[in-house]
């Protein structure tokens, strides 16, 4: 018979992760388990509900013994994916107060205060500023300047007429970036880049809005992995027309937009974060 509990040890908390259906046939050795593992720390437990399909009322007893515990020690006790029955049965038992839930293991862990949440600070800000500058430098001998920061209004329309868009996803976050190119900027740009002028907008050099957002998200990347945000490579698309918005979901968030100025014309960069 598969046991029914698993028990992952971490540095400042305690992973179990039960499965199937949780009664008393096979409740032994559980509690005395988990309280040998915590006679030597004091850690924060949580309790990953992905795969348990019931839990019994004896199970119940003994998990609010290891609640008690925990309270004594100063330390919280934390329930993960739990279904909507799971949780509705906690509340029917009025137990919902004692056995609190998280939506996400992520989540849990920043109400444990062990892990920050995600936002957008200069931290998170900068390598895409910096990345812009330089890509537009190196492909394009575009010299570049970041203006003042600002929030972008909800329902706001971007600012140019041309926009390379690439979403940022990661197991914690997600979000996109925008650069967007007023015409006659962009049309100086992709000349730089290309090396031959361009008057007007075609679909080639529009697909060339998407190159950059790309190289310039690659970059940023690289640097913001470095510092444990996990971002996942993703596929740029490009938008264009006078007052354009961009419809995804992964622009749900807060924005923030940098002005740029250069010697091709002023652009926009755009950053949107959804914790």
């Amino acid at each position: 018979m598969d046991k029914i509990f698993e028990i992952q040890t971490f540095e400042n908390y305690l992973l179990i992760k039960l499965k199937g259906s949780c009664d008393f046939s096979n409740l032994k050795g559980f509690y005395d388990e988990v309280m040998n593992v915590l006679q030597y720390s004091r850690p924060h437990v949580i309790i990953d509900c992905e795969n348990l399909e019931s839990i019994s009322k004896d199970w119940v007893r003994d998990l609010l013994r290891l609640h008690l515990f925990l309270k004594s020690n100063d330390k919280k006790l934390r329930f993960v994916q739990a279904s909507a029955a799971l949780k509705s049965n906690f509340k029917t038992l009025g137990i919902d107060d004692a056995f609190k839930t998280s939506g996400t293991l992520k989540e849990a862990l920043i109400d444990f205060g062990l892990a920050a949440r995600r936002s957008l600070d200069t931290e998170f800000i900068n390598p895409f500023l910096d990345s812009t500058m330089n890509v537009l430098k190196v492909q394009a001998g575009v010299d570049a300047q970041a203006g003042k920061i600002y929030l972008k209004k909800p329902n706001e329309p971007l600012l140019g007429d041309v926009s390379g868009v690439i979403g940022i996803v990661s197991e914690n976050f997600t979000g996109a970036v925008v650069i967007s190119f007023p015409e006659a900027t962009f049309l100086k740009v992709m000349s730089g880049m290309l090396g031959e002028e361009y008057l007007e907008l075609n679909q080639d050099i529009l697909d060339g809005a998407g190159e950059i957002t790309n190289i310039i998200f690659g970059q940023a990347k690289v640097i913001l992995n470095g510092k444990g945000y996990g971002i996942k490579t993703a596929l740029p698309s490009v938008v264009h027309g006078k007052d354009h918005t961009v419809s995804s979901h992964d622009l749900m968030g807060q924005s923030v937009v940098v002005p740029f100025e250069s010697n091709s014309g002023k652009f926009f960069v755009e950053i949107c974060l959804s914790v």
